[in-house]
């Protein structure tokens, strides 16, 4: 029986993106391995509930991603005796000594310079040298590194050199739990007042990779055609400190009466968003995967979705691509999805064949795979 630990600090109660990997991870690995033992790192207030009789859950108060939590992590792996470490983002603990997997989600610190946002170039200079310095030296010292997608492993092995045969690219799924049919028994979930009568949706949050200039700025075009005047835009996602920048450009393209936003969304409540939408847009200049696109796709809603990063190989041709950066062919796109009925069924059909391809199962077994190759191999 090997000792395995399990860095799953970004597991929250409201979980979103790295989160989601580790619930969903850790409760298929649960499933299938019943001969290894797990010692899971959480923070103070999850109260989700991972159980088994394999699994040690500890809580440490010290945030995923900073400089304070390298050295008390490393005593962390020490103190239960790890044969093995697999960290859900890419920062390993300092001398710990375990043999470590990272997971690799995006390369998002390094790939969008704005995510510094407007702090004094000094902190902006420090932010991307932490990054710069943390992910280089701990994708060096890993034995092995996830990626969720053929994206991320080629940023990771562009960016940092790694060789290719480091790296395992595993790709994400869906949660079981996600499945439409239930908007109409809760017709308006928690949202505080009723939805749109007719509208697009973008889930996800207002970082400045995801690109919601462009997508607002494509959304004003559509508004000026013919038959669109009923049409709204729903953002749904967690606020964060970038939330001026869309608010600002709505107010100047004069559009912000038609956007409506709704915060976070429970997990429970995204199925009533996406069946009631027109089209979903997934528009970012990158992502590491693409939940919300599946999340469409599952839901039988269209999508249409970016050409770059990992977008084109997680939705392949189930979506209408377009140049994230040209606000006319975005528009364009819109138009025809919601004007050819046609073209809305069979982007339903193909996206519903599409997700299928995914599973946590799938991913939980290669996963283990991996645990497997490495706790053979001499130190």
């Amino acid at each position: 029986m090997a000792r395995i630990g399990i860095d799953a600090r970004y597991l929250e109660n409201e979980s979103t993106g790295i989160g989601r990997y580790s619930v969903n991870l850790l409760r298929r690995l649960l499933e299938i391995d019943q001969k290894n033992h797990y010692y899971v790192f959480l923070r103070p207030g999850f109260n989700g509930r991972l159980e088994a009789p394999n699994v040690t859950c500890r809580t440490v108060p010290f945030p995923p991603i900073s400089l304070g939590s390298l050295l008390p992590m490393s005593w962390e792996a020490r103190r239960c005796a790890l044969d093995l470490w697999h960290a859900h983002f890419p920062v390993l603990p300092l001398f710990h000594g375990v043999p470590s997997i990272l997971t690799v989600h995006d390369l998002q610190p390094l790939r969008v310079p704005e995510m510094a946002g407007a702090r004094p170039l000094p902190l902006r200079v420090g932010y991307r040298v932490y990054y710069g310095l943390s992910y280089r030296w701990s994708l060096a010292k890993a034995r092995a590194i996830v990626a969720v997608s053929v994206s991320t492993a080629l940023d990771v092995k562009e960016m940092f050199s790694v060789p290719w045969e480091k790296i395992r690219v595993i790709y994400e799924a869906l949660d079981d739990s996600f499945q439409p049919t239930r908007a109409s028994s809760r017709p308006n979930g928690s949202f505080p007042g009723p939805l749109p009568p007719r509208f697009l949706l973008y889930v996800g949050s207002t970082l400045p990779h995801k690109n919601l200039g462009n997508l607002l700025r494509s959304f004003s075009i559509v508004l000026g055609r013919a038959g669109m005047g009923d049409l709204h835009l729903v953002l749904a996602g967690r606020k964060s400190r970038f939330e001026h920048q869309w608010e600002q450009e709505a107010l100047r393209l004069g559009v912000m009466d038609r956007v409506v936003r709704t915060g976070y969304v429970p997990g429970r409540d995204l199925p009533i968003l996406y069946e009631r939408a027109s089209a979903v847009l997934c528009v970012s200049r990158f992502e590491g995967f693409g939940f919300p696109a599946l999340e469409a796709m599952r839901c039988g809603t269209p999508v249409i979705a970016a050409c770059h990063g990992s977008l084109p190989e997680v939705v392949g041709p189930a979506a209408m691509w377009v140049p994230p950066d040209d606000p006319e062919r975005i528009a364009e796109a819109v138009l025809r999805v919601l004007q050819d009925e046609d073209l809305r069924t069979r982007l339903k059909r193909h996206g519903q064949e599409n997700v299928n391809r995914f599973s946590w199962l799938c991913a939980a077994r290669e996963t283990l795979r991996l645990f497997e190759t490495l706790l053979g191999e001499p130190p």
